[in-house]
């Protein structure tokens, strides 16, 4: 299984379209196959600062996603709404006898997603 998360300030003024930009993305992002859930959190003691939680059931479907229309149509209109640094961060979970274990991290070349996105991750098997 595949977990995304990721968070990304908007400016103050801008935020109800960028969090309804959001949800519409996570509504159709739950509809594609792998998708285990897309959720979507206003952080709490800054509420401009949107969070996205995603699990996938495995990376080929994570990157079936990133190719996606509405991926494609999100990424079009959010970039003017951002105030501040992405962050993003991507675990590749499983276990051992149901047991969890941590076998490496390894750095994954940044992902540009647009002009002012780009997507800094770490690989952590657990």
């Amino acid at each position: 299984m595949i977990i995304v998360k990721g968070s990304f300030p908007v400016k103050q003024d801008q935020q109800p379209e960028a969090l309804e930009l959001v949800q519409a993305l996570a509504k159709s992002s739950r509809g594609e196959h792998g998708c285990l859930a897309y959720e979507v959190y206003l952080q709490a003691d800054e509420p401009r600062v949107i969070v996205v939680w995603q699990q996938w059931s495995d990376l080929d479907a994570l990157e079936i996603h990133f190719g996606s229309e509405h991926v494609d149509a999100f990424l079009d209109a959010i970039p003017d709404m951002i105030d501040g640094d992405v962050t993003s961060a991507r675990f590749d979970v499983s276990s051992l006898d149901g047991e969890p274990i941590v076998e490496e991290v390894a750095e994954i070349a940044p992902l540009v997603l647009a002009d002012n996105i780009t997507l800094h991750l770490s690989l952590i098997h657990i």
